[in-house]
C-alpha cells in the first residue's frame, strides 16, 4: 500500500471522515499540503454499513469531516 498526500478542504476522502472506521494513519503534513495517509486501506463506513477504502468517498452523500479533518476547513 502506498502513501498519499491529499487535504481535507480539496479531497473528501473515506479517510477524512468521522463515520469511517479505519486506520489510515494520518500523518499531518502542514496546513497547506494537508495529511499523509495510506492508500487502499479498508475500513467500515458506518453510515451504508459497508467496506470502503481510505481513498474512497469523493461524491458521498453522508460525508462529513472528522475532528482532524475539521481542522483545516
Amino acid at each position: 500500500m502506498a502513501r498519499v498526500i491529499a487535504h481535507p478542504k480539496k479531497a473528501q476522502k473515506c479517510a477524512f471522515c468521522k463515520r469511517w472506521n479505519g486506520d489510515a494513519k494520518l500523518i499531518f503534513k502542514n496546513q497547506h499540503v494537508g495529511y499523509e495517509y495510506e492508500s487502499g486501506v479498508y475500513g467500515k463506513c458506518m453510515a451504508t454499513n459497508s467496506n470502503q477504502p481510505s481513498t474512497n468517498g469523493a461524491y458521498c452523500k453522508n460525508y462529513e469531516p472528522s475532528v482532524e479533518a475539521s481542522r483545516l476547513l
